[in-house]
């Protein structure tokens, strides 16, 4: 089964799983060929993802970051939990239920390594901010681990779900708006951080690393974050580490106003904010263990052969072992082949980016 974002490029492609709306409804049944029509209906409906049939991907078996019941667990918690706040803004989160749902994350992340984790991506546009929530709690978690802040992965993923559920007090016509925000605008949504801090501060349970990494997830190394401005070491490594994967899971998800990085541009873009925006080593790290072609990715070679990503726990996760599956000028090949770039004799291949 090969995962796709629906676009132009679909059209032709057969359905291998049913596309849902927000609410799970089927959209359109497994067999169905996407034509031009389908295509329409579908991005009406806010699907940005498809599953199609391919015989070259058939035998590639990919791991979810994390598991489908955990996912399912995490969707009802979050519908029940928002719906409870839009009736009583002053209702609070529960602190046993999302502890509940960390203990599952915890348990697919020792489950599948970060080379063969992949990370979710909204088959709709209702899911957006669930699947955010979830890619960052499960990336978190997974990033404490190899930085020795094991102790702290705990407290590290329940901030990583509840960071951003402050924005549910954000207008919707702020969080949709395609140009840039005023400053009036931009306050609003900054003040989601202290709005998070109220839906926590009458249960118990939440830690004290918890509301920290909360609380400075934007803070920024230079002192360009908010909401105090801290510089440095001013912020708690919890904060450092959560601020780095919010970015990374943000950005590579569609939003409105901003555009779609890939996984490799927001590796760039998060080595290229360290030492000023997030602490250098962390970064060094986070770019050591975060791969830039993850397992599923289609990509384009230096020769203009197409191939998707088979393995990327090699020693240089930039090199995966790719299959060839289309040759330079587009044409599907009868029979697929291997290459492993990190070999010697492969040197000279390159991927010069992520297709589709």
């Amino acid at each position: 089964m090969r995962r796709m974002r629906l676009g132009p490029q679909a059209i032709g492609q057969e359905l291998a799983a049913a596309p849902l709306d927000g609410s799970g409804s089927v959209l359109a049944p497994a067999g169905t060929r996407i034509t031009a029509e389908w295509l329409d209906r579908l991005r009406a409906a806010g699907v940005e993802i498809i599953h199609v049939t391919d015989p070259a991907f058939d035998d590639m078996a990919y791991e979810l970051a994390v598991s489908p019941e955990t996912l399912q667990m995490a969707a009802k918690l979050f519908q029940e939990t928002r719906s409870g706040v839009a009736q009583n803004p002053n209702a609070t989160l529960d602190y046993r239920s999302f502890a509940r749902l960390v203990r599952a994350i915890e348990r697919d992340v020792d489950d599948v390594s970060l080379d063969q984790a992949l990370m979710l991506y909204p088959e709709n546009e209702a899911q957006r901010d669930l699947i955010h929530a979830i890619n960052r709690a499960s990336l978190v978690v997974r990033i404490a681990m190899a930085v020795d802040m094991r102790r702290y992965r705990f407290d590290l993923g329940l901030a990583g779900l509840v960071a951003d559920v402050g924005m549910w007090f954000v207008p919707s016509e702020i969080l949709e708006k395609q140009k840039d925000l005023d400053v009036s605008e931009r306050a609003v949504v900054e003040e989601h951080v202290q709005n998070t801090l109220r839906l926590l501060s009458s249960q118990d349970g939440w830690s004290a690393m918890t509301r920290t990494a909360v609380t400075q997830h934007h803070e920024r190394i230079d002192g360009s974050g908010y909401p105090k401005g801290l510089k440095g070491s001013e912020i708690h490594r919890n904060g450092q580490i959560l601020a780095v994967c919010d970015v990374y899971t943000a950005v590579t998800l569609t939003r409105p106003g901003r555009r779609l990085y890939t996984p490799a541009e927001a590796l760039e873009l998060i080595v290229g904010g360290g030492d000023t925006l997030f602490d250098y080593e962390l970064v060094s790290t986070f770019h050591r263990l975060v791969p830039p072609y993850p397992i599923g990715t289609e990509v384009e070679l230096s020769s203009g052969e197409q191939a998707v990503v088979k393995e990327v726990g090699g020693p240089i996760k930039s090199r995966p072992i790719v299959r060839v599956f289309a040759d330079a000028q587009g044409k599907r090949l009868s029979e697929c082949y291997e290459i492993d770039l990190a070999e010697r004799r492969h040197q000279h291949v390159t991927i010069v980016g992520a297709v589709g």
